[in-house]
């Protein structure tokens, strides 16, 4: 495996800059799992003034792994739903803002995934490591 993993710091600050520009809240987030572990980020997101959500009690909470790429975590009736964002492990940091605005005004139109990781977080992977490190540079 390659020791020149990128940092993914800056392609979740770039995520939670276009979540705020579209006008939804976040109250935080958490970069975790610094290479060589799996990369993780967690966004609490505040919940929607109206929508399926406006309701809750509890902060909402999207995650990035470098196996499964974008989910969201939402509460349902049995405990909590996962909307998993899927195609692409490094979207644009617009597209990911846009489908969370999605996924929080229309929960019933994103399907689940079911199929595993997208990809092996030990994967020696220069095609993603290159994506990733777009957001590093311009950070």
């Amino acid at each position: 495996m390659t020791n020149s993993r990128t940092d993914h710091q800056p392609y979740v600050q770039a995520v939670v800059a276009e979540i705020e520009e579209i006008g939804l809240g976040v109250a935080g987030d958490a970069v975790t799992g610094r290479p060589p572990a799996v990369r993780t980020a967690v966004v609490t997101l505040e919940v929607p003034d109206s929508g399926p959500y406006a309701d809750e009690d509890e902060d909402l909470e999207l995650v990035w792994n470098e196996a499964y790429g974008w989910v969201l975590h939402l509460p349902a009736e049995a405990g909590i739903s996962d909307w998993f964002m899927g195609e692409d492990l490094v979207p644009a940091p617009a597209r990911v803002a846009r489908w969370v605005d999605m996924v929080l005004s229309n929960p019933g139109l994103t399907p689940s995934r079911e199929d595993g990781p997208q990809r092996l977080p030990e994967s020696d992977d220069a095609e993603f490591e290159t994506r990733l490190s777009v957001f590093a540079a311009s950070a």
